[in-house]
């Protein structure tokens, strides 16, 4: 399962992903892991409205972030 969220966001190595699927075959919570995981982020690229913001506030948020 921890390769899940790297898989779904596109982060994940080809050594990451060659074990996953391996895996997956055998553990049917993996499997639906990923898949609610991916129909989330589906879903949620598709309801969010996406809109310019300010630099100034991303770069607040990074701080705030970064400090954590």
């Amino acid at each position: 399962m921890k390769f899940v969220q790297l898989i779904v966001d596109g982060q994940a190595t080809d050594e990451q992903i060659a074990q996953f699927k391996q895996n997956m075959d055998k553990c049917l919570p993996c499997e639906k892991g990923y898949e609610l995981e991916k129909c989330i982020k589906e879903t949620m690229q598709l309801k969010l409205e996406k809109k310019c913001v300010p630099s100034s506030l991303i770069d607040c948020i990074k701080k705030k972030i970064s400090a954590l």
